[in-house]
């Protein structure tokens, strides 16, 4: 007997990261592959009630960005956190298009304390999640960036995710890894070096809101109220620091200055568009298809995002706002 993949996440509640009622309101899943700072505005929309008002109960699930990929395609999955996995999914003819960018790239190259330049880790090691993710290709595009080959003169290595990494990187296993919020913030409180920014020489979207297209065609009006949702939390976390910084420490275990440090990053990082230029997305889809030694050329920014519900739902809240 085939049992949907929506069905088999529905039993285990303990992954679930948002707060939801027994009401008749639609189920949408949403994958997530890291609990990290990009996660918690999903999770405080959900708890703010925003998804709810459109009738929509939400439930996020921890999956690998590979199965919610899948999961997108297969309608098991309605909408994938990991955009940039989901858009090199879509570089490779998968049929989902990243429609929301809330973030810049918060990827970040922290080592040993006694690494004090990325030269420095010519020879050595660089923790990422998985081969072929966002980890992956920011850890190259960095090493490359300062002059170190990632085939010949780092040793990459798959670890998990950015709490998994954090955790390896404590405990002195690897010299290096890529890190996402709050993860890269207690490395450095911890006395470990942040090296690099991936900010610094990335405007890809890579944390957002992925779907599929035939969802975003045939239920756009779903989509732009998960959208409006999300971009009507963002404006609340810029407005209400002091409350979002207390539900990021319950949300991550952050102490005080964790929790602080955190918000402070997050609302740095966050876009006021919701969406990249397409010159972005050209240089992703490029990087994409040479780190995977394939031929440049031929793929659209068209072809694996639209930004038309995120334009509509930010023009709609500037003139709420007025």
């Amino acid at each position: 007997m085939h049992v949907s993949l929506k069905a088999i996440v529905m039993i285990g509640d303990v992954l679930l990261l948002t707060w939801t009622s027994a009401t008749q309101a639609r189920e949408v899943v949403i994958g997530y592959s890291g609990r990290t700072i990009a996660e918690m505005p999903f999770a405080w929309a959900s708890r703010k009630g925003f998804f709810k008002e459109a009738n929509l109960d939400v439930k996020m699930i921890y999956m690998s960005t590979s199965i919610a990929a899948k999961g997108l395609m297969s309608g098991d999955v309605d909408y994938s956190t990991a955009m940039g996995g989901a858009l090199r999914a879509a570089i490779a003819g998968a049929p989902v298009i990243g429609v929301y960018s809330m973030f810049k790239a918060q990827m970040y190259l922290v080592a040993q304390p006694r690494y004090k330049q990325v030269a420095d880790l010519k020879g050595k090691t660089v923790g990422i999640s998985v081969f072929g993710g966002a980890y992956d290709l920011v850890a190259r595009t960095i090493l490359k960036h300062h002059g170190i080959d990632p085939e010949k003169q780092a040793t990459l290595l798959q670890i998990g995710d950015s709490r998994t990494l954090y955790s390896a990187l404590s405990a002195g296993t690897i010299d290096s890894a890529i890190l996402g919020p709050p993860y890269d913030i207690k490395a450095e409180l911890d006395g470990n070096n942040r090296l690099f920014d991936s900010s610094d020489i990335f405007d890809m979207p890579f944390s957002g809101l992925a779907t599929s297209k035939k969802k975003l065609q045939q239920d756009r009006a779903e989509v732009k109220a998960i959208v409006r949702g999300l971009e009507r939390i963002r404006r609340y976390i810029i407005a209400n620091r002091a409350e979002a910084e207390a539900f990021v420490k319950q949300f991550l275990n952050l102490n005080d200055k964790e929790a602080r440090l955190s918000v402070a990053q997050m609302i740095k990082s966050f876009r006021d568009t919701g969406r990249t230029t397409d010159e972005a997305v050209v240089d992703f889809i490029d990087t994409t298809l040479r780190s995977t030694k394939q031929k440049v050329g031929g793929i659209k920014p068209s072809d694996i995002v639209d930004w038309s519900v995120t334009t509509e739902v930010v023009r709609e809240l500037d003139k709420e706002k007025k």
